[in-house]
């Protein structure tokens, strides 16, 4: 009798082995070694997939360092699935995948201190927003400028840095800060005292003397084509080249003036993400997803970054919030972790 060619074939969902002939599957047979999962997410939602699992709420992901996860979105719930979770039916062995780059550690440093800062006499720290704010209206032009620079140089070199600073400060926070500014600018120069010369009403602003009437043509035109040059920044160098064009233009305005409210919710998230980076990466911190499951290392850089493009533009404040409860998951004590700091110095 001829005995009939066998197969054996994979499940992709479960990773049992099956023996397939002409006819169809004749039975499973016993797996000699573990089974694993497709390598890369994407492969595993389509072996998912395949196997009749619905997955309309599953996205790959890929870490910073390299790995790669299947991430759920449930009910607006982010949760990292791990190898052992009862949607797959085989455990794929996993190693640590070790990071190439060190990220802006002197943030974390920065924010301790705007975390822990005490007026003296004072039981309670002042707060993020209040020292940010005591950082001046200037600050946020200088600093604006410096980080928009490092970007321009960042983009064709490093894209996944560049992605994660661009995140927080881009164009949509850029043409905010400048338009923001002609409106401080028409108030203030509003307040300024009028001055005359032969009977000609004119203010001196930013050391220059100009005529009332020319206001327009010398003052606020030209920073409205500078400030409607930034929306149309296709990428990097444009965006630092139109907000230096403009920043050329600008009449420093007094310390007080108010900060722009997209810059400072920027500048919250920027240092709330890069902080808790380096909390993970470099202090034993893990993250507690919206599940409420604690995650490894890997994965909490993962969540980290979902987290942060979730709340990129607006939501800085809520990073701020994510980092308040990271320290208090995992036990750090800002003042104390900064006396450390100082002491290992001397």
């Amino acid at each position: 009798m001829r005995k009939t060619k066998e197969t054996n074939v994979t499940c992709p969902a479960c990773g049992t082995q099956l023996a397939v002939t002409g006819n169809g599957v004749v039975a499973a047979v016993e797996n000699k070694a573990p089974a694993k999962l497709p390598k890369t997410a994407q492969e595993r939602i389509e072996a998912l997939s395949r196997a009749g699992v619905d997955v309309s709420n599953l996205f790959a992901m890929q870490g910073s360092g390299g790995g790669e996860y299947v991430v759920s979105n449930k009910d607006g719930k982010l949760s990292i699935l791990a190898d052992d979770d009862p949607i797959f039916c085989a455990i794929l062995s996993q190693g640590t995948v070790p990071n190439r780059r060190l990220f802006r550690r002197w943030v974390m440093a920065q924010m301790f201190h705007m975390l822990s800062y005490r007026d003296y006499l004072c039981k309670e720290p002042v707060g993020v927003t209040e020292m940010i704010r005591r950082l001046g209206y200037e600050y946020q032009w200088k600093m604006l400028l410096s980080e928009l620079r490092a970007q321009m140089k960042m983009e064709p070199r490093d894209l996944a840095s560049f992605s994660e600073r661009n995140r927080w400060f881009n164009v949509r926070v850029v043409e905010a800060i400048a338009q923001e500014y002609v409106e401080h600018l028409t108030r203030y120069v509003d307040e300024l005292p009028v001055k005359k010369c032969k009977g000609i009403p004119y203010k001196r602003v930013g050391g220059e003397n100009i005529f009332e009437q020319d206001l327009y043509n010398k003052l606020y035109g030209p920073l409205h084509r500078a400030a409607g040059r930034i929306r149309y920044a296709k990428n990097a160098a444009q965006l630092y080249n139109a907000i230096k064009a403009f920043d050329d233009l600008r009449v420093r305005l007094p310390h007080e003036t108010p900060q722009c409210k997209a810059w400072v919710d920027a500048y919250k998230g920027a240092g709330a993400f890069h902080t808790m980076q380096n909390l993970i990466r470099f202090h034993g911190c893990l993250a507690i997803d919206d599940k409420g499951m604690q995650l490894d290392k890997d994965r909490s850089l993962v969540f980290l970054s979902l987290q942060a493009d979730r709340y990129k533009n607006g939501g800085g404040w809520r990073m701020l919030a994510m980092l308040k409860k990271m320290l208090d998951d995992n036990g750090i004590d800002v003042a104390k972790k900064m006396k450390e700091w100082r002491n290992s110095k001397r």
